[in-house]
């Protein structure tokens, strides 16, 4: 299980998973179905205001995506449930109605339980989502200290316009080294090889520096 705290407004959700991630329960447990036939419960706290969900497949090659489905809640389960099957874990998006950021999660036999709320995110599945969370939640913290940072330099700035030299180095410095750590940790995930890495190196190649890109292994 994966306990992500968010904030409220549902069109910032996945920029808000890579910002804001502070705690979490580290569990990879996915219910067993059986053979390849997957399902996934997505739950969403009706006062975020999404009215369907939709769920796509990302395939192999990473070129063509397939619609599972698009559903609307489901009454008695109060859930948004979509069934498939996939012979081994599947990297997968959901669509929000209210929301064109999709929110990537692995797909894999057996039972995946995503829980939405207004302040938090559950993930309840396999290795490779608790891999990929791990990775964001660890992602977050270093985005947020460099956030506060960056107000604590522009409000020193504020207070005094004539900022000594060497404190101005010591900000620059200490921003150079959380823009390091952050570049590392992406590279060492890409560089995993794993399911994961993909998605990481998708979603984040963009944010990495020439000398990060210099340290991705080639496969």
């Amino acid at each position: 299980m994966i306990l992500i705290p968010t904030l409220i407004k549902m069109k910032n959700l996945l920029r808000l998973i890579t910002l804001a991630v502070v705690g979490a329960a580290l569990v990879g447990c996915v219910e067993s179905l059986g053979n390849s036939h997957f399902k996934v419960e997505c739950k969403i706290s009706p006062e975020l205001g999404t009215d369907s969900v939709s769920l796509m497949l990302v395939m192999a090659d990473y070129n063509s995506v397939h619609h599972v489905a698009t559903v609307s809640r489901d009454i008695a389960s109060q859930a948004f449930v979509f069934e498939g099957n996939v012979e081994t874990p599947t990297i997968a998006y959901l669509k929000f109605s209210n929301d064109t950021t999709p929110m990537f999660f692995v797909v894999e036999p057996g039972v995946t339980q995503i829980d939405i709320t207004p302040t938090t995110l559950i993930i309840n599945g396999g290795d490779a989502n608790h891999d990929y969370l791990t990775y964001l939640k660890a992602r977050a913290a270093l985005v947020a200290e460099r956030q506060k940072l960056h107000q604590e330099y522009l409000s020193h700035v504020a207070a005094d316009s004539t900022i000594e030299v060497g404190l101005e180095r010591q900000y620059f410095s200490r921003d150079s080294a959380l823009t390091d750590s952050l570049g590392r940790i992406t590279v060492d995930a890409i560089n995993r090889g794993d399911l994961t890495s993909t998605i990481i190196f998708e979603r984040y190649v963009n944010s990495l520096t020439r000398k990060n890109l210099q340290n991705i292994h080639k496969k």
